[in-house]
């Protein structure tokens, strides 16, 4: 990857997330760009921010979505119950394939994945 397309990737898109959630951005999304969206989230151990990536969401579909037999799942390090970690991961999956669907496409494929999108 060169180095302005890293810059790219780690550019504030305001304008974007003004966009996609309808000019109300949520308290919880803290910054978004075309490879990363961050976002605080909070549970019995206090609050924490996580850095998303399309790679994150890819590995969590590839990995824990699936898993019907534990009630945990996994997303950037993060574990919890399933359904708040399923939430979360939609939408990020949803704000990379508005900004950056690209980049899903070829993390899918490099986990054996045949993107649908």
């Amino acid at each position: 990857m060169n180095t302005l397309q890293e810059k790219y990737s780690t550019k504030n898109h305001l304008d974007k997330l003004e966009e996609f959630y309808g000019w109300d951005i949520p308290d919880y999304i803290l910054r978004a760009g075309k490879g990363f969206i961050k976002i605080r989230v909070s549970d019995w151990r206090g609050e924490q921010d996580l850095r998303i990536t399309p790679r994150n969401v890819v590995e969590y579909y590839y990995r824990w979505a699936r898993n019907i037999t534990s009630g945990c799942r996994v997303i950037a390090g993060y574990a919890g119950d399933w359904r708040p970690i399923d939430g979360l991961v939609k939408e990020c999956l949803e704000w990379f394939l508005f900004v950056n669907i690209r980049a899903l496409r070829i993390e899918s494929r490099k986990c054996g994945l045949a993107p649908k999108f």
